[in-house]
């Protein structure tokens, strides 16, 4: 048992000291690793920026990329995401997203999505409704509807593409684009 301790404690020293020298590279290393990708993702967004208004989600201002949480108090995180949303008010926002989770199948491995939000449940299950008659339009994503009734348009791309995420992110958000114009925009579900 002491023995386990002191290689424990070896070990323990031996990690801290890398970590003292590693923290602050390590952090602008995650930094630039999430503004690369939300550069990516807004450069797509950018491209689609007048459609997107024309149907009511405007992102000409206040898409913010979401603040990254870096514990992991179980020391097993395998997964993460850049997300970009852009908040109305307290009552709808958006967010468009890049996730990715290194167990499992490669071909599920990353997935683009985009989804909306609004305060009231009913125009939440509206949307869905209106969002699922259109979903003939849809080709590669895939439309869902989480329990809180948020509506959520995803497509899995092959983890090989992570470099060129754009791809499958302008994929997705021309499915979007189609979906909300079937249903005449965005409009008569905002609060």
């Amino acid at each position: 048992m002491e023995n386990d301790e002191a290689v424990k404690s070896d070990e323990t020293r031996m990690f801290l000291q890398e970590g003292f020298h590693s923290y602050a590279p390590a952090l602008v290393a995650v930094s630039e690793f999430r503004r690369l990708i939300s550069l990516k993702l807004q450069g797509v967004l950018d491209e689609s920026a007048t459609r997107l208004s024309d149907l009511g989600l405007g992102i000409d201002s206040g898409l913010k990329l979401k603040r990254l949480q870096l514990d992991d108090v179980d020391l097993s995180l395998n997964a993460g995401s850049v997300e970009l949303e852009k908040i109305l008010n307290a009552r709808f926002y958006t967010n468009y997203h890049v996730t990715w989770h290194t167990d499992g199948p490669k071909e599920k491995q990353v997935r683009v999505g985009v989804f909306v939000w609004t305060d009231k449940r009913e125009k939440r299950n509206s949307l869905f409704k209106a969002l699922q008659k259109e979903q003939k339009l849809l080709k590669k994503a895939r439309l869902s509807q989480d329990q809180n009734g948020l509506s959520r348009l995803a497509l899995y791309c092959d983890s090989d593409l992570f470099p060129r995420i754009d791809e499958p992110f302008r994929a997705l958000v021309e499915e979007w684009i189609e979906l909300l114009a079937g249903i005449g925009g965005i409009q008569p579900f905002l609060p």
